[in-house]
């Protein structure tokens, strides 16, 4: 961890990181809530739709408690937390392109443009140094 003032751009990621993660969150409260309350609406469906929407729903627990964990760590300046939102941009640009190719659109076309602004952000040799990682070139 770096004891220099944290970039305003790592600021912003960890706020973003952390607004992700509570609407993931928001996510998984309203599944949850669906799948117990579907199988009273809807008493044909009691085993089919209920399970299924609450796997879903803890995969979006899952993905909030990661995105909050991301936001603490860049937050803090955390080496991993670079590793990691790096690792998720460069994942995104590939899901982005495989994207494009099966259904373009402007969504698809934001993300990679998004992901793509990520990955040359934390490659900066200020973010590598707040971050506690050598600049890249450097011995």
């Amino acid at each position: 961890m770096s004891t220099r003032e944290r970039p305003t751009g790592v600021t912003f990621l960890a706020v973003l990181q952390g607004f992700l993660g509570i609407l993931l969150f928001l996510g998984f409260i309203a599944l949850t809530v669906v799948s117990f309350g579907l199988p009273e609406l809807f008493p044909h469906m009691r085993l089919i739709i209920p399970v299924r929407l609450f796997v879903v729903a803890v995969v979006l627990l899952v993905l909030a408690l990661v995105e909050f964990v991301l936001a603490y760590g860049l937050w803090s300046g955390m080496s991993w937390a670079w590793v990691a939102s790096l690792a998720f941009a460069l994942l995104g640009i590939v899901f982005a392109i495989f994207s494009l190719f099966l259904r373009p659109g402007i969504g698809e076309i934001i993300s990679l443009v998004v992901n793509l602004l990520v990955v040359y952000y934390l490659m900066q040799p200020r973010i590598h140094s707040y971050f506690g990682k050598a600049s890249p070139g450097s011995k």
